[in-house]
């Protein structure tokens, strides 16, 4: 039996039921949801691709609000049967002690992830008053019952002056591990997302804070996001959608990513494995063609032309060079 060495993750949103109304959210209908039976099925469809790609699978849980899915537990029992790790993608706002002391029994749960939009009132603006103290917890609960933590910032024009700041809010609540990212305005406005010297301000900062040792925290500040390398992080990303990376929404559809929406099928219909088999999509982005406008680029092999997610957004096509490079060669 060959050695199944690739990890591969399934980002599942299992249902898009949510608590909170956050302004950038990438989610427009509220409420698909499929019984237990149905997630059942999706997940040993996963089960079984992985075993015909010789992948690890690894699923991260998601909505929606995925606390609020009765199926939630039982799927992660299922995880923890067929050894599957997963983690877990929350607002952070429904997590109490008994949840976190439930999540704890858990041994495949890899880490819980809550989503922090800026300072206190920065974060409330986006997600509603009183959630960023929700929110910061929701990470304190989690953190006592032995979980590993992580703390993650969209960055976009009306926060990220504010990330310095919300990285010693994270040090000093001792969170495990930070990582920011650009907004991808799927759907909606672009007046948002980053400009190349905003973004090159944020990967400056990341970079600085990514080397620095803190006596009182051992946060990691991650730079494993794309164009993140370009201020010295040496930490190279390549874009996994489609690769080592699905998502399958709450209503069966599958996605190369989130932030890429371009349907493939839906697993309801037609088997996983099947529609990833057949796929034009899927070949091409398992493909990592680089761009034209990046081939004399130093660092083309290891980037291999940045997030496509973005670029599609503002271009409707994922071929072209991130358009947040500023990299001069």
């Amino acid at each position: 039996m060959q050695n199944k060495k690739i990890k591969h993750v399934m980002q599942w949103h299992i249902t898009h039921r949510c608590n909170l109304r956050c302004s950038h959210c990438y989610q427009e209908e509220f409420g698909s949801e499929l019984s237990f039976n149905e997630l059942e099925k999706l997940f040993y469809q996963y089960m079984d691709f992985c075993d015909n790609n010789s992948f690890r699978g690894h699923i991260n849980f998601t909505g929606g609000e995925p606390l609020l899915s009765e199926h939630l537990f039982p799927l992660l029992e299922l995880c923890n049967k067929n050894d599957v790790t997963f983690g877990l993608l929350s607002n952070g706002t429904l997590i109490d002690d008994k949840i976190a002391e439930k999540l704890q029994l858990f041994n495949g749960l890899s880490f819980v992830q809550v989503s922090i939009d800026g300072t206190e009132k920065t974060h409330d603006s986006v997600r509603g008053n009183g959630n960023f103290k929700k929110a910061i917890s929701g990470l304190q609960l989690l953190k006592k019952h032995g979980i590993q933590t992580m703390a993650a910032f969209t960055c976009h024009k009306r926060n990220y002056t504010e990330l310095k700041d919300v990285i010693r809010i994270i040090r000093k609540n001792k969170i495990d591990r930070f990582w920011a990212d650009r907004l991808v305005p799927i759907g909606g406005s672009c007046e948002d997302a980053l400009s190349n010297e905003e973004y090159r301000s944020i990967i400056k900062l990341l970079t600085k804070e990514h080397g620095r040792k803190c006596l009182f925290s051992n946060t990691d500040v991650h730079l494993n996001r794309s164009l993140q390398f370009l201020e010295g992080g040496n930490c190279y990303y390549q874009c996994a959608a489609g690769k080592t990376l699905l998502t399958l929404l709450a209503d069966g559809t599958l996605l190369p990513c989130r932030r890429l929406p371009v349907p493939i099928g839906n697993c309801l219909e037609e088997d996983m494995s099947a529609l990833y088999e057949k796929s034009e999509l899927i070949k091409e982005l398992s493909e990592q063609k680089i761009p034209k406008e990046c081939l004399p680029c130093p660092h083309a092999l290891l980037c291999r032309g940045g997030a496509k997610c973005i670029t599609y957004a503002f271009t409707g096509d994922f071929r072209g060079r991130d358009i947040n490079c500023y990299y001069k060669y």
